[in-house]
C-alpha cells in the first residue's frame, strides 16, 4: 500500500526511559527530523493500559534507556515486560495505528542464537505483536558513546525513504562500536515496509514472524 502524501506526513513520538544520561539527546535526534507528535519521559502505564493514547497513538515510536530481552526499564525504575504489555484492555501495538517501534537500549531483541523464544515473546496472547509491522533494536549492549549519532542517522534515513530494519541496520554499521549488533523482528511480508510504503495491517492474532540479525 502506497500512502498519499497527506497520511505520509505520519506522527512520530520518542519516549526517554532514564534521566540524566543523554536520553533525552538520543530520542531527540531521531524527532528532529520530523513534525513530531510526541516527546514523553516513560512511564509504563504509556506501554501498557494507556498505550492507546502513547505508543499505539503513534505511526512510529522510539524508546530510550536501559533494557534487556523483551524489557525495558522506566524513568522510576519499574520495568516493562513486552512479553506481557499487551494483557490490558488497550491489547498491544498496532491494533490501533503504531507500525514501527524502535528500542536504543540493550538487548531487548534476542535474535534465534539467543533464545529460543524469540518469537513466541512476541507474538503470545499477552505480546504485543496486534497488528506492529516491525521493531527494531539491539540483540547485544547498546553503548550511550554511539547512541546520539545511530538515532540521528536512522532519522536522517527514515526521513528520505529507507526501508525500517535496513535502515536501522546501516545506522548500526555507520555510528556503532563493532560489538553492537542490531535485531530486528516483523511479520514477514512487512520486511521492505518504509515509512511512507507499508502493507496493510497484519492480523493482530497472526503468530507469523520475521527476524533479521547482525553477528
Amino acid at each position: 500500500m502506497t500512502l498519499s502524501p497527506s497520511f505520509a506526513q505520519g506522527e512520530e513520538g520518542g519516549y526517554v526511559g532514564s534521566k540524566n544520561e543523554g536520553n533525552e539527546a538520543t530520542i531527540f535526534n531521531f524527532l528532529k527530523h520530523f513534525s513530531y507528535d510526541q516527546y514523553y519521559y516513560s512511564s509504563s502505564s504509556q506501554w501498557t493500559w494507556n498505550n492507546d493514547n502513547r505508543i499505539d497513538n503513534m505511526d512510529i515510536a522510539m524508546f530510550s534507556g536501559h533494557g534487556n530481552n523483551w524489557s525495558i526499564q522506566m524513568t522510576d525504575g519499574s520495568g516493562v515486560d513486552l512479553r506481557n504489555a499487551g494483557s490490558t484492555s488497550d491489547e498491544g501495538y498496532g491494533d490501533l495505528d503504531c507500525e514501527f517501534i524502535a528500542f536504543q537500549a540493550c538487548s531487548v531483541i534476542p535474535s534465534p542464537a539467543d533464545r529460543a523464544s524469540w518469537a513466541s515473546a512476541w507474538t503470545g496472547s499477552n505480546g504485543v505483536f496486534d497488528g506492529l509491522h516491525q521493531a527494531v533494536g539491539f540483540r547485544s549492549l547498546a553503548y550511550m558513546s554511539t547512541d546520539q549519532d545511530m538515532t540521528d542517522t536512522f532519522g536522517f534515513l527514515v526521513k528520505g525513504g529507507a526501508a525500517i530494519w535496513q535502515a536501522w541496520f546501516a545506522a548500526i554499521n555507520l555510528d556503532c562500536r563493532s560489538d553492537e549488533m542490531g535485531c530486528a523482528v516483523m511479520y514477514p511480508t512487512a520486511e521492505n515496509d518504509t515509512y511512507y510504503s507499508f502493507i496493510a495491517d497484519p492480523p493482530a492474532s497472526s503468530t507469523w514472524l520475521k527476524v533479521w540479525w547482525q553477528y
